[in-house]
């Protein structure tokens, strides 16, 4: 790619309109160009990181099991404002999308945000100033909750400032086409490259695993138009762009719906706390080749479906279909009860059709999967796996 013609302007005359030349200071405001040495740090870069950084002491802090990789039980984020469709649409739980963002799974995850967040942020900083992005921060967050809800599994919960990083990007590659300097903007477009490639790239290919890439993409389109807007409010009379006030209100109320929201998840957090003093610990483990420790974890943690489940599985490979149906019929009554992801519930519906079936009860098993079959395409990979190696969609 010929980075030394991409997107350049205004090199022949620096005076042309658009062409921006940025300033040394990072400031708030256009009216403020102190040229002081603190004024020069990315101030907001490194006390977004802090503040990740804080909150994520505090997660481990309130916690409710954190497994021996590090990361923390699916129930603590649920609790402490993870987003999912079904918490945020259907539970009408809005205001998790002001606190996702900025939950973290574990060490490794919020550190290697913060890595990208230091050279997407203290580099954007500079240009633009320390109100415009934090306002591009907040959207592209929001924006990220948006692709994951639109995108992800309805049970499917995520944390995490990937979307806001994602946003930063793209705002940076947008801003990157109104610097007069040739240098600069090379630096610029390359940063945003750099960390805009793995970042996006793997959703065009089908990407899967624990990256939430719809939020990345929803993001960085979000930071994207924020960066536009903000050009166009972009005056080569001035180093930073204009409306910084307006912004800087915005945003603060942005910052106290943050607050507000934490509220909410306090009010609620004991009745989450309860379900999960009921649910099995990650320092239990259910063991596959430990068929007496999976039933007295199922016994002694009646109200977590996994522990019945993984009874039914190891009574599946002693060929006890009767003992298999038993403790999967529990499953579904256990999971239906304590409101478990809508996946689980399937696959588990989908284990029990095929047991029917081992046992001769091929059509009972078929009408119990009926619906999944129709919509077999939506469903997760495990429940097409089984539907097909037991013959129960044809």
């Amino acid at each position: 790619m010929a980075t030394t013609t991409f997107g350049k302007r205004g090199l022949t005359k620096p005076a042309v309109s658009r062409a921006i030349k940025p300033a040394a200071p990072t400031s708030t405001a256009p009216e403020d160009q102190d040229d002081s040495a603190v004024s020069r740090l990315p101030l907001l870069t490194l006390g977004l990181i802090v503040f990740l950084f804080l909150i994520f002491e505090v997660e481990r802090r309130f916690a409710f099991d954190i497994g021996k990789n590090g990361e923390l039980s699916l129930e603590s984020l649920i609790a402490l404002g993870g987003v999912s469709y079904d918490r945020v649409v259907s539970a009408h739980e809005w205001w998790r999308l002001f606190l996702g963002p900025l939950l973290h799974l574990s060490y490794g995850h919020v550190i290697g945000n913060c890595f990208a967040l230091l050279f997407i942020g203290a580099r954007l900083e500079g240009m633009i100033g320390r109100t415009w992005l934090a306002a591009i921060f907040a959207v592209s967050a929001l924006s990220g909750d948006v692709g994951s809800l639109l995108g992800n599994a309805h049970s499917t919960t995520t944390v995490g400032a990937s979307g806001a990083i994602s946003g930063l990007i793209g705002a940076l590659f947008v801003v990157s086409f109104q610097i007069a300097d040739p240098v600069i903007q090379r630096k610029m477009m390359r940063t945003a490259v750099r960390f805009g490639v793995p970042a996006l790239a793997p959703l065009i290919f089908g990407a899967a695993g624990h990256v939430d890439y719809f939020a990345h993409s929803a993001g960085a389109v979000g930071g994207g138009l924020v960066g536009m807007v903000m050009s166009g409010l972009w005056r080569e009379d001035r180093h930073y762009p204009g409306l910084g006030r307006e912004v800087a209100a915005a945003t603060m109320i942005g910052l106290a719906a943050t607050f507000v929201a934490a509220g909410f998840a306090a009010s609620q957090f004991s009745s989450h706390a309860e379900r999960a003093a009921q649910l099995i610990p990650s320092s239990e483990s259910l063991g596959k080749d430990n068929p007496g420790k999976t039933a007295e974890l199922a016994a002694r943690y009646p109200n977590d479906p996994r522990g019945h489940f993984a009874k039914a599985i190891m009574l599946i490979k002693a060929h006890d279909w009767s003992g298999a149906e038993s403790a999967l019929r529990r499953t579904l009554d256990v999971a239906l009860a304590n409101a478990s992801p809508q996946a689980f519930v399937d696959y588990t519906r989908t284990v029990l059709a095929a047991v029917l079936a081992e046992e001769g009860r091929r059509n009972e098993a078929r009408q119990s999967v009926a619906s999944i079959c129709r919509d077999k395409d939506q469903v997760a990979a495990n429940v097409r796996l089984v539907l097909q190696q037991a013959k129960l969609c044809d």
